[in-house]
């Protein structure tokens, strides 16, 4: 059990860096375009890049109603608080799990 949670928090706090380019990347279209924070939403995200296909993709395989409703919240805060969240939980599991016996 130890090694599980040491290996999540690690996970967590290793993919922080990755977060942050998303989390700059959205806020580049935030602040370029026409949007602002609030109506930019994941949707739109997705249709302006590359990760289109991943949309349809998700599209086949999930509730498209749950789907919509994820996806037009708006970008920039989804981003800001899940790197926020996901970085703080792993550098508070961080020394639980090290303290594990």
């Amino acid at each position: 059990m130890k090694k599980t949670i040491l290996w999540f928090a690690y996970f967590l706090v290793y993919t922080t860096p990755i977060q942050l380019f998303f989390c700059f990347w959205i806020y580049s279209y935030v602040f370029s375009v026409e949007y602002s924070i609030l109506s930019f939403s994941t949707s739109e995200f997705m249709e302006l890049t590359f990760l289109k296909f991943v949309k349809t993709w998700m599209y086949s395989w999930f509730w498209n109603s749950y789907l919509d409703f994820i996806w037009a919240l708006p970008a920039a805060i989804m981003v800001t608080l899940k790197l926020i969240a996901t970085t703080w939980l792993g550098l508070w599991l961080l020394p639980k799990a090290k303290r594990m016996n």
